[in-house]
């Protein structure tokens, strides 16, 4: 049912794992934490990616117009 959300969040958890992995092993207790910990920090990534786009674009412009 909800499978549009689902999808995504299993995404995100399975970047989060390889991240964490590079750190944890994985038969460790708390490997789920930090996986959990990797995928926020990586959702909040994105978002502020989303966020600010149009002003970093503007930014880099503006970088590249005096070279």
């Amino acid at each position: 049912m909800l499978d549009w959300l689902t999808r995504p969040a299993d995404w995100l958890l399975s970047a989060g794992g390889v991240v964490a992995s590079w750190f944890f092993s994985k038969d460790a207790t708390s490997f789920t934490v930090v996986q959990m910990m990797f995928a926020t920090l990586m959702l909040a990534a994105f978002l502020s990616l989303i966020v600010f786009w149009q002003t970093l674009v503007e930014y880099w412009r503006s970088h590249w117009k005096t070279r």
